[in-house]
């Protein structure tokens, strides 16, 4: 094998942060000894792995298969450290789950007491950065599992279909949005309309809905947080086009309403996201088959 462990770190970092000044912070090296770091690895491949476009590093076609072997492996040699550690410690295992775009945990106790390993031999954690950063946080190792509203396309990941949902306007309960018995586009036209992402996420509302009836919201406001998002609807200072699952809470609670989107409704598909390297680790898993037959019954 021609590349020790620290040119793969190299590969995956410089990837990630597209430069080798940040990808030197991130590994913890000074900028000039990963420059050499980089150069020795290309001498030994006889080939370049990155080349520039503009200021930023980008990978070469012949480094991409190197790139997607470093993502699948680092997790996994990261992985292994850690619960050779635990076992022998004699601890449990850990597993860390995330929930992306959406800060949606209400359904946490309830699958706690589902589980079939008993408490002593499985943690769950909960990594609250999976919301803004959800694919990052799986491929560094920071989250095992993740609960997405995106169907996450790379060879390193496996996607698992896990609940259906649609896509709902949240108003405060007495907007005159809220009596109807659903929306169109245009009657977003002049509303002070919330988000918590200006990108045209594929399979969201501007992409389905807005885009295709040809208008232009007038008034945007981003809030990077859906709690923060339900908080403001709540008193009446603008609406959203959100998960209804994702706010069943303070919809049973009556602090907002739904509204559906067109006669048809807007569809969404909700997933259960977890490395491909990780697929015979037992307490990964188990967590995702649990997480799969709760949501099957919730559902």
């Amino acid at each position: 094998m021609r590349l020790d462990i620290k040119h793969w770190q190299l590969l995956e970092a410089v990837a990630r942060y597209g430069s080798l000044g940040h990808a030197a912070d991130a590994i913890g090296v000074t900028q000039s000894a990963l420059s050499h770091r980089l150069a020795e690895a290309e001498r030994r491949l006889g080939s370049a792995i990155f080349e520039r476009d503009g200021r930023k590093l980008k990978v070469t076609p012949a480094g991409q298969a190197l790139l997607h072997t470093a993502q699948a492996v680092l997790p996994e040699l990261a992985r292994a450290e850690q619960d050779f550690e635990r076992t022998a410690a004699s601890t449990s295992y850990l597993v860390r789950i995330g929930v992306s775009a959406y800060s949606a945990y209400h359904w946490v106790p309830g699958f706690l007491q589902s589980l079939p390993m008993r408490r002593e031999k499985l943690q769950i954690d909960f990594v609250a950065a999976a919301t803004q950063d959800a694919e990052n946080t799986l491929l560094s190792g920071a989250t095992d599992l993740l609960i997405s509203p995106v169907k996450i396309e790379t060879p390193a990941f496996t996607c698992t279909p896990l609940m259906k949902d649609e896509l709902v306007l949240i108003t405060h309960p007495q907007h005159t949005l809220a009596a109807k018995p659903y929306i169109e586009a245009e009657d977003l036209l002049d509303q002070d309309y919330l988000t918590y992402s200006l990108d045209a996420l594929p399979g969201f509302e501007y992409e389905r809905f807005i885009r295709p009836a040809g208008i232009r919201l007038r008034h945007i406001q981003m809030v990077e947080m859906t709690d923060a998002i339900v908080e403001m609807i709540a008193v009446d200072l603008g609406v959203s086009i959100l998960s209804r699952w994702a706010l069943s809470r303070p919809l049973n609670q009556g602090v907002v309403t739904a509204v559906p989107v067109t006669h048809k409704q807007l569809p969404l598909t909700w997933y259960v996201v977890a490395r491909k390297s990780d697929a015979r680790h037992v307490a990964i898993k188990e967590t995702k088959n649990a997480l799969l037959r709760w949501f099957g019954n919730e559902a």
